[in-house]
């Protein structure tokens, strides 16, 4: 089947009719229903059958149906991905992925800083978890993504811009520093399991003996830190949401200490650009302050 046919075959589909079809194509119905006859010429079976009017799909049309979906999906990769070569070849565009924790506190000021003293320059910025920011790396949707935690994946580069330390958020706790095994699992708020927030504190709980099953499991620290808030319990959080996060009580440092690095991922392919590496060194002096910002542990 040559692409014409197949993009008919699918719009009928997608449709219902063969007019809607010709519609969605911009083209007359009688060349839809041209290119049709002859995909089915080609073919050598029919792909829809003529009943009350109407195109009902054959059982080679059923059959062939997720396979034509795998085709135009990677035609709207192709799409994204040739208009971020076009966007992107004059070094004026970038495109930041970024976890939700940092989206709501350090990278809006590196944006509104970069953007202030470069106007001219295009951003994107998406809020997204981890693993969709590499998927979207690797699928040339993104130039640079900004996560907590590290990755390893081939194609892929990985640098580490910061350690974030977790606090506890507690309305019930005054004082710290505070022991894992001093934490009530009854009140626990958790992390999603597939967060490295929550693997970290999993294995350091499994190393020490502990075996917490938190009461309630969230994707985001935002989201843990806002039911601390409301009263709903306690929660470890990264640093920077502990900080930024409205009506949190103080947060406190663990014992032992730990933290959970801040790294930026990109492409092992491709160098960076002058843009990247200018948010780069913004997100690093916004991160230090935030750090440096952080009350008295």
């Amino acid at each position: 089947m040559r692409l014409r046919q197949i993009e008919v075959f699918y719009a009928i589909m997608s449709t219902g009719s063969l007019r809607r079809a010709a519609e969605v194509l911009h083209v007359s119905q009688p060349a839809a229903s041209k290119v049709l006859r002859y995909a089915e010429q080609s073919l050598g079976f029919a792909l829809f059958e003529r009943t009350g009017g109407r195109l009902v799909p054959t059982r080679e049309a059923r059959i062939m149906l997720p396979h034509v979906n795998t085709i135009f999906e990677k035609i709207s990769d192709l799409k994204r991905l040739t208009e971020n070569l076009r966007y992107a070849r004059d070094g004026h565009a970038i495109s930041i992925g970024c976890v939700p924790s940092l989206g709501l506190s350090v990278v809006p000021r590196v944006i509104q800083r970069y953007h202030a003293a470069h106007p001219g320059n295009e951003l994107t910025i998406d809020t997204l978890h981890g693993p969709e920011i590499v998927a979207r790396i690797l699928n040339h949707d993104l130039d640079l993504g900004i996560v907590f935690g590290t990755y390893e994946k081939q194609g892929l580069t990985a640098s580490h811009i910061a350690d974030v330390p977790l606090l506890l958020i507690d309305q019930d706790t005054l004082a710290g520093p505070v022991a894992l095994e001093e934490i009530n699992p009854a009140r626990y708020i958790g992390l999603s399991e597939n967060d490295p927030t929550a693997r970290l504190l999993d294995m350091v709980w499994e190393e020490a003996g502990l075996s917490t099953v938190p009461v309630v499991r969230v994707r985001t620290h935002y989201m843990a830190a806002e039911l601390v808030r409301l009263g709903g319990g306690c929660a470890i959080v990264d640093g920077l949401t502990a900080l930024h996060h409205p009506g949190l009580p103080k947060p406190l440092p663990l014992k032992p200490p730990l933290g959970i690095a801040c790294t930026v991922l990109f492409r092992a392919d491709y160098a960076l650009s002058h843009i990247s590496r200018d948010i780069l060194a913004l997100l690093k002096e916004e991160i230090k302050k935030d750090l440096a910002g952080l009350p008295a542990l």
